[in-house]
């Protein structure tokens, strides 16, 4: 089956979101690793940050690969929760703005936008043509002509 255009949007949208969130942690690293500095049982565990950050590039690696090119109904709703999540940190981000307790407004920024971006691409793993994609709705006898 071809890929349809709401999976070729959900890839435009998620692709700047992932990157954007790369680019927030960079802004952030020095102000992460101070912390983990600062906690006694974490401050001597250097290599928590950048495995962290290698894990967190092979999951959303991951997830795309199995939405995008594997029709993965699993990775459709990990996506979801995920951008629950990232529906919650829009949230957070616009009340850490208003109450002007964000330390970088820029790295506050970035984040609600790739947020916004996030929410967006899993938003089109509901349209009719990503649902086919998916195989989610047919009935048996479709499923096996599909096939």
């Amino acid at each position: 089956m071809t890929k349809p255009p709401s999976i070729a949007r959900f890839e435009m949208l998620y692709w700047p979101a992932v990157v954007l969130g790369w680019l927030n942690s960079a802004l952030n690293w020095r102000t992460s690793q101070a912390a983990l500095d600062a906690n006694p049982m974490l401050a001597n565990v250097h290599w928590f940050l950048p495995v962290s950050a290698a894990v967190g590039a092979l999951i959303s690696i991951a997830i795309w690969f199995f939405i995008a090119r594997k029709a993965s109904v699993v990775a459709k709703w990990v996506q979801v929760v995920f951008a629950a999540l990232g529906a919650i940190g829009i949230l957070t981000g616009i009340y850490t703005l208003v109450s002007g307790k964000a330390p970088s407004a820029l790295a506050v920024v970035v984040v609600i936008v790739a947020n916004v971006l996030y929410v967006a691409a899993a938003t089109m793993l509901f349209k009719p043509d990503a649902k086919e994609w998916f195989g989610e709705g047919l009935d048996e006898d479709d499923s096996e002509t599909l096939a």
